[in-house]
C-alpha cells in the first residue's frame, strides 16, 4: 500500500492529573497545502466553497499535543483490480436483452476488491471465493432491523472488522490527509454509480453540503463535519475540484474524521447523497408546479417537508419511504409490509471479489417482521432462518445444539460492539445542593470503589449470563466485601440506622437510588442483583423502574443518581462510537456536559477531575483514535474511567451467539472479538450448495 506515515504521531506532554491550559489553537502550523493552489472545474460547473470557516480559536484544545506526522496518502488498495470480470447470472437475461448494461460497464474503472483480509481479518474469517445466488433468510423483532439496515452501511474508507486503522479506499479511489489534520482531499472512485445507473460524482457531495447549510432542511450542520466533532466546531469547507476530487478543509487538528470516513455509523452519506434524486423535490431544482403534484400524492405540505423525507441514511433505506431510493448498497430494498422487508442485489455495486465476481454472492435477502421474541427463538432453533444476529439468544444455545444437525444450523460464539449493562453513578446529581453529601461522597473515589468491591461479578455472570462472560472491564475491583466496608468506614459512613443501614457522613438517613427502564430483562436482573450487594454492605438502596420515555427526561434532566444501561465500549478505541459521553446513555455528568456544549453559557463547570475528561476526550479528536498518539490518549481515557468511577462494571464483555445456515461461506469463526461481522460484510456471504 503506497502509505506514506514515515513517523507516527507522538504527544509530547505527560497527562498529570488535569491536561494544563484550555488553549485554543490553530497554532502556527500551517496547511499542508494552500488553498491557493490552482484547482481545475469539472463537467459539475466552477470550482465551489459551501463553507468558510471562521478562524475564531476553539476552547478546550490543549496546547501540549504536537503533531510529528508526514502527509497521509493512500491510493491502491490490498489486491489488484482483476483483467476481466464475470456476469452475473441473476442479470444474464436483462443484459442479453438488452436492458441492462453488461458488468463491464456497471463496475467502476477499478473496483474496490474483496479477498482474504479485506473485509474481516485472517485471522478471525478462512475466506474464499463464493457462488452465486439465493436468498438469505433473516428476521426482526418489531421493525427493529439491525441485519439489513448496517447491511446497508457502506463506509468511504474501510479498515477490517471493527477497525478505523489505516483504512482502504473504498468509494473513494484515493485520499491524503494534510500533516496536521486539517485538509482531507479525496478522489471519487471513476465510474461508480448510484443503484439507479447514474455516476457518482462531486456534485452529490456538494449537494449533501448545500442540505446540511440549509437550516430548512438541517436545524444545525452536522457535528461529524464540524472541527472536533463538536456542536459549536466551525462546518467543514467544501471545496471542489473536479468531478470527482474534493477537499474538506477544517480550522483546526480533526483527526477523528479520518476514523468517521471510515466507520458504518455516519457511513457514506455523511458526504454523499444522490443529487440527481433530490433535486427532484428541490424548489430550487425543480419547477413548484411538478412537486406540487408530489406533495398533493403524498398528503404532505412542503416542499422542505419532501426533501427531509427523500434524504435519508443507510438505517432508513429497509423502510416504506426508501424503496426507489438510488444507493451504494449491495441491495436494494424493492418490498416494504407489515410482515416483510425483502431487498434485491444491486446491478451497480461497485465491489467485486479477486475472481472478478461483483458482489454480493447472495441476490436477496428477506427479513421477517415478528413481534414475538419466542417465535425467533423456535424457527431460528428449526432452521428456518439463514442468519440470526441480534435476537439469537446465549440462554438458548443448549437448543440450538439440540437441533443443530436437524436443522443444519451452525452457532458461533463471538464478542460484541456492546456491553452488558452497567452502573452510571451521576456525578453531577444534587450539585446545586450546598455541602451536598451526595457531591462529597462522589467526588471521593473511594466511595467508588467501595461500591465496585461490593459487587460479585462471579455471581453477576452466573445469575444472568450463564456464565458466558468475561469478569474484566474498566472496573478493576473484585469481590471485596471486607473492603467495601472498610472504604465506607473511611469516606464517614460509620453509623447506622434504626433498620442497620449505613447513615451519611453528618448522620442523616442516605438512600441510593438506582434508576432503570424497562428495556431488557437482565437491566432489571441486575438492579435486583445490585440492591442486594450494596445492602449487604449496609447501604440503603431503592430500585426504581420506569418506561424509556420518562427515564430519557430524567436523566436529562439530572433527576437521577444512578442508572443502568449499556455502552458501546468495545468499539470506542477505534474511534467509532463515543457512547462514552456524560450525558449520552446513562448521563454520569450531564450538566457538566452542557457547559462544556455551550462554552460556559449554562450548565455546570466541571470540577477538575471531571475537566480532565473533557480535555481527554478533545485531544483524542485532535489525532486519529488508532494512531500511536490517540491509542496513548485512549489508555488515558480508560484510565481516567477506572480511576473515577463514572461507571461501574458489574461484570466484563459480552459473548453472544450469531445462528447460521450451516451452508453459508465465509462466517466468522468462535471467539470473534465483535457481533456487526455479519451485516457489516454481508456481501461476502455465500451459499457452499448451488441455489
Amino acid at each position: 500500500m503506497k502509505h506514506k506515515k514515515a513517523k507516527l504521531l507522538k504527544i509530547i506532554c505527560f497527562f498529570i492529573g488535569v491536561l494544563l491550559a484550555l488553549v485554543a489553537c490553530r497554532g502556527d502550523v500551517d496547511n499542508a497545502s494552500s488553498d491557493s493552489d490552482a484547482e481545475t472545474t469539472g463537467d459539475i460547473g466552477s470550482t465551489e466553497s459551501i463553507q468558510t470557516p471562521s478562524k475564531t480559536p476553539l476552547p478546550y484544545l490543549p496546547s501540549n499535543i504536537v503533531l510529528e506526522s508526514d502527509p497521509i496518502s493512500v491510493s491502491s488498495q490490498k489486491y489488484d483490480p482483476p483483467s476481466t470480470y464475470n456476469e452475473v447470472p441473476f442479470f444474464a437475461d436483462l443484459v442479453t436483452a438488452g436492458k441492462l448494461p453488461p458488468i463491464s460497464e456497471r463496475l467502476p474503472r477499478e473496483p474496490f476488491v474483496v479477498g482474504p483480509g479485506v473485509l474481516n481479518s485472517e485471522k478471525w474469517l478462512d475466506w474464499e471465493v463464493g457462488d452465486y445466488g439465493g436468498t438469505i433468510r433473516t428476521t426482526n423483532l418489531n421493525g427493529s432491523m439491525h441485519e439489513v439496515a448496517l447491511a446497508m452501511g457502506m463506509t468511504i474508507l474501510r479498515a477490517p472488522d471493527q477497525s478505523t486503522k489505516d483504512p482502504l479506499p473504498a468509494i473513494v479511489s484515493s485520499y491524503e490527509i494534510s500533516a496536521d489534520f486539517t485538509q482531507y482531499t479525496l478522489t471519487i472512485r471513476e465510474g461508480i454509480r448510484w443503484s439507479d445507473g447514474v455516476l457518482v460524482t462531486t456534485e452529490d457531495v456538494r449537494m449533501t453540503f448545500e442540505l446540511y447549510d440549509d437550516e430548512r432542511i438541517y436545524p444545525s450542520f452536522p457535528i461529524k463535519a464540524r472541527t472536533l466533532g463538536r456542536a459549536d466546531g466551525t462546518p467543514g469547507k467544501l471545496t471542489i475540484i473536479d468531478h470527482l476530487t474534493f477537499k474538506i478543509t477544517f480550522d483546526a487538528s480533526y483527526g477523528q474524521f479520518l476514523a468517521e470516513l471510515s466507520s458504518w455509523i455516519p457511513d457514506y452519506t455523511l458526504l454523499f447523497r444522490p443529487a440527481h434524486f433530490i433535486k427532484q423535490f428541490h424548489a430550487d431544482y425543480t419547477d413548484m408546479a411538478e412537486i406540487q403534484l408530489i406533495l398533493d400524492e403524498l398528503e404532505m405540505r412542503t416542499w422542505e417537508d419532501l426533501v427531509i423525507l427523500k434524504d435519508m441514511r443507510h438505517w432508513e433505506l429497509y423502510r416504506e419511504h426508501g424503496l426507489g431510493v438510488p444507493s451504494l448498497t449491495p441491495w436494494i430494498t424493492e418490498e416494504v409490509t407489515s410482515s416483510v422487508v425483502r431487498a434485491v442485489r444491486n446491478p451497480y455495486y461497485w465491489k467485486v471479489d479477486i475472481a472478478g465476481n461483483q458482489l454480493p454472492y447472495i441476490d436477496r435477502v428477506e427479513a421477517e417482521v415478528s413481534n414475538q421474541l419466542q417465535s425467533i427463538i423456535l424457527k431460528t432453533a428449526a432452521g428456518e432462518y439463514d442468519v440470526v444476529t441480534s435476537f439469537a439468544q446465549i440462554r438458548e444455545m443448549p437448543l440450538y445444539r439440540e437441533n443443530a444437525e436437524r436443522s443444519n444450523i451452525k452457532t458461533v460464539l463471538h464478542g460484541s460492539i456492546n456491553n452488558p449493562p452497567i452502573l452510571f453513578l451521576n456525578h453531577d446529581y444534587d450539585y446545586e445542593t450546598e455541602d451536598s453529601v451526595w457531591q462529597q461522597l462522589i467526588s471521593d473515589p473511594r466511595f467508588g470503589s467501595a461500591i465496585a468491591s461490593a459487587i460479585d461479578k462471579e455471581d453477576v455472570n452466573n445469575t444472568l449470563y450463564f456464565g458466558h462472560y468475561t469478569l474484566d472491564g474498566f472496573t478493576k475491583e473484585t469481590f471485596d466485601p471486607e473492603a467495601s466496608n472498610r472504604l465506607l468506614d473511611e469516606v464517614g459512613m460509620t453509623q447506622r440506622d434504626a433498620d442497620g443501614f449505613r447513615t451519611d457522613p453528618n448522620g442523616d438517613r442516605f438512600e441510593l437510588t438506582i434508576t432503570t427502564a424497562e428495556v431488557s430483562p437482565d437491566f432489571l436482573g441486575l438492579g435486583e442483583l445490585l440492591k442486594n450487594y450494596f445492602e449487604n454492605v449496609g447501604i440503603r438502596t431503592t430500585l426504581d423502574v420506569i418506561g424509556s420515555s420518562l427515564f430519557g427526561q430524567r436523566m436529562n434532566g439530572n433527576e437521577l443518581m444512578a442508572t443502568i444501561h449499556w455502552s458501546d465500549e468495545p468499539i470506542w478505541a477505534p474511534g467509532i462510537s463515543e457512547d462514552y459521553w456524560p450525558g449520552f446513555k446513562g448521563h454520569w455528568a450531564p450538566m457538566s456536559e452542557m457547559y462544556f456544549n455551550t462554552n460556559g453559557e449554562s450548565g455546570r463547570k466541571p470540577p477538575p477531575y471531571l475537566q480532565e475528561f473533557f480535555d481527554l476526550h478533545v485531544a483524542r479528536k485532535v489525532v486519529p483514535p488508532q494512531s500511536e498518539a490517540g491509542e496513548a490518549l485512549y489508555a488515558d481515557l480508560v484510565n481516567w474511567f477506572s480511576k473515577h468511577y463514572v461507571t461501574i462494571w458489574p461484570v466484563g464483555r459480552m459473548t453472544v451467539p450469531t445462528v447460521y445456515n450451516a451452508d453459508l461461506g465465509n462466517v466468522i469463526k468462535d471467539g470473534y472479538p465483535f457481533d456487526r461481522a455479519l451485516d457489516y460484510g454481508m456481501e461476502q456471504l455465500f451459499f457452499k450448495t448451488p441455489q
